[in-house]
Parts: structure tokens; sequence; C-alpha cells
């Protein structure tokens, strides 16, 4: 699984990467909040370590920020030198799934991690097709952003996949009709058109999502991530 990790300190980064590794994880880490933000503007992970210790924007607020962006699904665990109850209560108030207090019990981080992965992993495993908010379950013909669920009509769930399969390429009108209307459609028809249209509005493919999709004149469209 990819794990994230917000960690300032060298010392304990190395024991958490190793602690992960040797589970079976791999780690990326940040060593501020604005990175890490930036990073998950444009990159998935299975699950977020955010060490309240680490200067710059507070952990509560990159955790305010993830639950704001990318919804509930994402596991997030918190570590600090607090174990104050009213710190606490207001990190697992903030979205925090889970809170481990300093010094870090490597036997006890590794357990709460494979816990947090073991109870968001059933959502996670009906998707085959996933980028940043957006998650696609091709079979079951279900998609959902910030982990909420998303109606999209069956032309319209077609056109989505092909884009987010084509994600950052140009994907021709032509291909569209092909692939999705399979017949030969008028150029002057404004079917593609105007399903792509409510492609973007249901599925809120803004750059605050993290995708841009721009029309490409005379060719067709394509899906960037922003």
């Amino acid at each position: 699984m990819n794990i994230a990790a917000l960690q300032a300190d060298p010392t304990l980064v190395v024991s958490i990467e190793q602690t992960l590794r040797l589970n079976g994880h791999q780690c990326a880490r940040y060593l501020s909040g604005r990175t890490m933000i930036g990073a998950l503007r444009g990159r998935s992970f299975d699950l977020l370590m955010l060490d309240c210790d680490t200067p710059g924007i507070p952990a509560l607020e990159v955790l305010t920020w993830v639950r704001r962006t990318l919804g509930n699904e994402m596991p997030v665990m918190l570590t600090g030198t607090s174990n104050e109850e009213a710190f606490v209560a207001a990190c697992f108030a903030q979205g925090a799934d889970s809170y481990l207090p300093k010094p870090l019990r490597t036997a006890e981080l590794a357990a709460r991690v494979l816990a947090l992965l073991r109870r968001a992993r059933p959502a996670r495993d009906e998707c085959d097709l996933e980028h940043g908010v957006f998650r696609f379950a091709t079979a079951e013909r279900r998609v959902w952003v910030q982990g909420k669920p998303v109606l999209l009509a069956p032309k319209e769930f077609d056109l989505a996949v092909l884009l987010f399969r084509n994600l950052g390429s140009l994907v021709l009108r032509q291909t569209m009709a092909d692939q999705v209307w399979r017949y030969h459609m008028d150029p002057a028809s404004r079917t593609v058109d105007s399903h792509l249209s409510r492609v973007r509005t249901k599925l809120a493919l803004w750059p605050h999502n993290g995708v841009r999709l721009s029309p490409v004149y005379g060719l067709g469209s394509r899906l960037d991530a922003a």
C-alpha cells in the first residue's frame, strides 16, 4: 500500500519508513503540509500519516483540507507529543481515524496501519479505476467523487471512463463516437458536446478536484491533471 507521511524529524522518519517497508508498504515523506497538499492534488494514497509537531501548516489544517477536498474515504492517522484528552478529542472531531502519541512503538504503529487499511479496503477493492478523488467500479458501473456516489447515465459513464483512461491525452471526437455510441456520428451533431458538459458538471471536473477537462478545437477533448 502507498502511504504518505508528513514528518520533518529525520530520525523518526527512518523508523517509520522501516516499519512500513517491513510490513509491505511504500512510504512517501513530505517535510511540510504545503508540499503534501500539493502532492495530494495529483496523486492518490491508501493512508496518510500526519505529525502534529511538524512546523509550517498545522497537521489539523492539512486534515481539514483532506476531508473537505478528498472526502472521508482515505484513512488518516495523526501522531504527536501531546496525549491530552482535549487535544486527542479535537483530532478525532476534525476527521482523524487514529491518533498515536510519541514515542511511537513500532509494533503498535504497524498494527494500527493494518487495521486502518483493512477497514478502508472493502470500498477500495471494488474500484478498478482511480485518480485523486475519482473512483470507478467499471463492472458495477458505479463512480464516486470525494467518497460520495454520483449517478451517471450509461453513455455519460462510458464517456467518463474513456476520458480517465486517457488522462493527459487528447481523445478525438470520432474515438468518443466509436467507443461510446458505436456508430458513425454526423460531425455537426452536438451529442458528444452535451454529454461532455453533463459529465463535467456531475463529476465536477474542475481544478479544485485535481483535473481539468478542456476542448481541443475541431479535434476532441482532453482531461488533464490540474
